[in-house]
């Protein structure tokens, strides 16, 4: 006996490729939109003393730096963290030169032995990076000593502070973000062979 829709067509969403127990799919990622995200970055971060200067003279350019620069760098932070994760879990050899990819430092236990640090490397920051509850930039304002971050020509460092908890352990990691772009482009191995 014919079910009775046997001769009707499906107009409904039609998986491409059934999922097969056992098997992996990559997802389909454009390595380089994430590179041009840490190129950018990089730029930013390079940038930030200079777009201070000129926005000591046009208050425009100085709104838009204070507007736009800890939005946009968090964005593309968390964004290519969690890319790089999953190219991380996907590809088969793991990280490029994971061991040697130091991107600052860790502090795994740092309200309760301050003084242990770990190298923080890219796997490590990109975890970071996603599980953090608070980011610190870090600010610099030119002949300030209280209220930094609001002083005209304040710029921002390349590094930044972040901070969590795994278990019952509060963590601290300082992050370079020269660094953190470096070994992302390498590890999404996009036209960046080298260190």
């Amino acid at each position: 006996m014919r079910a009775p829709h046997a001769n009707r067509t499906y107009d409904g969403p039609m998986e491409e490729r059934p999922y097969l127990p056992g098997t992996k799919q990559r997802h389909a990622m454009e390595r380089g939109a994430f590179v041009l995200d840490l190129y950018r970055l990089l730029c930013m971060v390079s940038a930030s003393r200079d777009v201070a200067t000129h926005g000591l003279a046009s208050p425009a350019i100085a709104m838009m730096q204070g507007g736009f620069f800890k939005a946009e760098v968090t964005r593309i932070l968390i964004s290519c963290a969690v890319g790089l994760r999953i190219w991380f879990d996907q590809s088969q050899s793991g990280p490029t030169d994971e061991q040697r990819s130091d991107c600052g430092k860790l502090f795994p236990n740092w309200a309760t032995d301050p003084e242990k640090v770990e190298i923080l490397t890219l796997r490590e920051a990109c975890n970071k990076i996603i599980h953090a509850i608070d980011i610190r930039f870090d600010v610099v304002a030119p002949g300030s000593t209280t209220n930094r971050i609001h002083e005209a020509g304040a710029y921002y460092k390349p590094q930044l502070y972040l901070y969590g908890s795994k278990g019952r352990e509060d963590w601290r990691a300082e992050l370079s973000l020269i660094d953190f772009a470096r070994w992302g482009a390498v590890a999404f191995k996009w036209l960046a062979t080298d260190r």
